[in-house]
């Protein structure tokens, strides 16, 4: 394995420890929140679907409650372009701690919804309205806290730093799951209907508040107030990212189509998927998903502290090639109705996706120079977000209704490896080199 040597800059030698240490926290609790919504909501789905999508034909309502799942992620390359053109001129934290205060907002006021019963039609446009809010925050979240990780970061951590990124997205994932297990399994049906569902949403204010107390106390990022010194802030960030970083921002698109089918199907819709195909009741559903996000949670900091050492490619190479062999041998076993055996494929599952969540951070933040990182990265990262994980679930549900089988879903995940496999392959090794800042 050949390294490149690294000529630290300026504003790499700042990057100690301690700053990246409050990087971590500054830029992971946005994500837990953000995660949190949306753990919340695919876990919740088979009650909302009852609740504000009310239909005699089950497949009907779920479609309904997944396609606004993923009406959040059409306007998540608005958000992105918004949020990257402020985080590029005003700095990253100020444009993380707008989208703080927005997703927070309207994840409470979702808790605050009326339902169809109450509101009629009404309901599920104001639920659709707040998918929109929390979809364009969102644009600018995932990638403004993977720029701060990574312009906070020791050269030689900038995978295990990174890696935190996504541990807050998995945490947040499961956080909204395990409060939702915890009120199915404690209370009862009627209780969860009624009002219970409401109480994961609220949890966002307090949470929210933290947040933004923590981001608004940390300082910007070594690597832009250099920029900022310098004067050599760019203006137009997003046109120029366009002219000058074409071919790595069509490299970025399909870096992630994998991982995000991957995580939105073996991870969130994984609750739907156990009920409705495998007939596994709604605690041991929750609970399989819970148990296969915490080894995801512990596998993603492993192989992101590997990726330092090893480099970035190899590692997701083997994401691609892992995930294109299993994914229909790990569809038929978690459909066969056997707790045990949907429990036990959690583990070979959620150690191929986090051979992406890993180093996945790291490798699409390096691919940028730091003048324009936070817009060339937030528009191809969101248009596949977009694309591939908010359509996700209603794919997944909408192919296995049609072909009439529960393997369906692996049919698309398969198909989005190939191109993403391709860009593994041919795309630069960066984990041994030092950050572009122009």
């Amino acid at each position: 394995m050949t390294r490149v040597a690294r000529a630290a800059s300026p504003a790499s030698e700042v990057c100690t420890a301690p700053s990246a240490r409050r990087a971590v926290l500054a830029g992971g609790i946005g994500n837990f929140i953000e995660w949190f919504d949306y753990g919340v909501y695919a876990a919740l789905s088979p009650v909302i679907s009852s609740l504000f999508f009310p239909s005699h034909n089950g497949v009907a309502s779920t479609l309904s409650t997944f396609a606004v799942f993923g009406v959040g992620f059409v306007v998540r390359p608005l958000g992105g372009l918004f949020f990257g053109q402020l985080g590029d001129r005003r700095g990253r934290r100020t444009a993380l701690g707008l989208a703080l205060i927005m997703v927070s907002l309207s994840t409470v006021c979702m808790g605050l919804l009326p339902t169809f019963a109450s509101a009629g039609v009404a309901a599920p446009l104001l639920l659709l309205v707040l998918r929109l809010v929390q979809g364009f925050s969102a644009g600018g979240e995932f990638t403004g806290s993977a720029t701060m990780m990574i312009e906070n970061a020791p050269a030689h951590r900038r995978g295990w730093i990174s890696s935190w990124q996504q541990f807050s997205v998995i945490t947040g994932t499961l956080a909204g799951v395990l409060i939702v297990t915890a009120i199915t399994n404690l209370g009862s049906s009627e209780l969860l209907t009624s009002w219970g569902w409401r109480i994961p949403f609220l949890v966002a204010l307090p949470l929210g508040a933290v947040g933004f107390y923590i981001r608004f106390r940390m300082e910007d990022t070594p690597h832009f107030e250099a920029l900022r010194k310098t004067g050599d802030i760019a203006e137009k960030p997003t046109q120029e990212a366009v002219l000058t970083q074409r071919r790595a921002m069509v490299i970025a698109f399909f870096y992630t189509a994998l991982p995000n089918i991957g995580f939105y199907t073996f991870l969130t819709y994984t609750p739907t998927f156990l009920r409705n195909e495998a007939g596994l009741s709604l605690g041991k559903a929750y609970l399989v998903n819970v148990i296969g996000t915490v080894l995801y949670a512990l596998f993603t900091l492993l192989v992101g502290r590997l990726s330092d050492r090893f480099g970035r490619r190899p590692i997701l190479i083997t994401h691609a090639v892992a995930f294109f062999v299993s994914a229909i041998p790990i569809y038929l076993l978690m459909s066969r109705g056997s707790f045990l055996v949907a429990l036990a494929v959690q583990v070979p599952a959620m150690l191929i996706m986090s051979c992406y969540s890993g180093p996945g951070t790291a490798g699409i933040t390096e691919m940028f120079p730091t003048r324009l990182r936070y817009s060339a990265m937030a528009l191809p990262y969101n248009l596949s977000s977009a694309l591939f994980g908010g359509t996700a679930p209603f794919i997944a549900t909408a192919l296995i209704a049609w072909l009439g089988t529960p393997i369906a879903p692996a049919f698309w995940a398969m198909l989005a490896a190939i191109p993403t496999f391709i860009v593994y392959v041919r795309m630069r090794e960066t984990a041994f080199s030092s950050l572009q800042d122009r």
